[in-house]
């Protein structure tokens, strides 16, 4: 009957993909991401937004003469004078040949402007018209500042030692990860060599290594 036995070098091996695995898929702390928004289709995390509301004033003013201003004359009722009243006629000239100004304003909506208008009456016709138009342009200014979002990355390099004795005392090979909360866990797998009475010695060995990042005041 096979038995099957676990030797140290798979154990550790075991134990060391574990808490890999482990950092990997559970990794908390450190800075938080804040919001996220989408840019072109790609998610970055929101560092700061600001809008501006900024406000042209625009200023026209149009004179318009009574001739061009459209008009028509509607008779609603004939008025008959009996011979022996007595008219007033210089009162009538008078109020005949008198400029009569009528003015009048519209202010718009939402505090987006003021328009007057000022109509000149002279011989019973408009003899001139002139408008003053105040808008406001409201402009709508947004600026966003984001980063690209923390992601997982892995590097890969090898690793060496040198000492007097036996000139290279070791060489590996490794994996690095950095999570996205700066977090850097190592592994490499590489060979030691030690100087014994009977001679150089090759000896395997598998490495871990956790690292935590430091923040330093500016």
């Amino acid at each position: 009957m096979n038995t099957f036995k676990l030797d140290i070098k798979t154990i550790v091996l075991i134990i060391l993909a574990c808490i890999v695995a482990y950092y990997y898929f559970t990794d908390k702390g450190g800075d938080i991401p804040g919001e996220t928004v989408k840019v072109n289709g790609k998610k970055y995390e929101l560092i700061s937004r600001k809008v501006d509301t900024v406000i042209i004033d625009h200023y026209k003013t149009k004179i318009v003469k009574g001739d061009d201003i459209y008009h028509e004359t509607i008779v609603e009722k004939n008025v008959e004078v009996p011979v022996l009243t007595k008219v007033d006629t210089l009162t009538i000239l008078r109020d005949f040949y008198k400029k009569v100004v009528y003015k009048d304003s519209l202010k718009l909506d939402n505090d987006l402007g003021m328009i007057s208008i000022t109509d000149t009456i002279y011989k019973n016709k408009v003899l001139g018209r002139k408008w003053n138009a105040y808008l406001k342009e409201r402009t709508v200014k947004e600026t966003t500042i984001v980063k690209e979002l923390p992601k997982n990355q892995v590097y890969w390099g090898f690793n060496g030692g040198f000492n007097k004795e036996d000139v290279v005392s070791n060489v590996s090979a490794g994996l690095i990860l950095k999570t996205k909360r700066d977090k850097l866990v190592q592994l490499n797998v590489g060979v030691a060599n030690s100087n014994t009475a009977t001679g150089n010695k090759m000896s395997p060995y598998v490495g871990v290594g956790m690292y935590w990042k430091i923040k330093l005041k500016k």
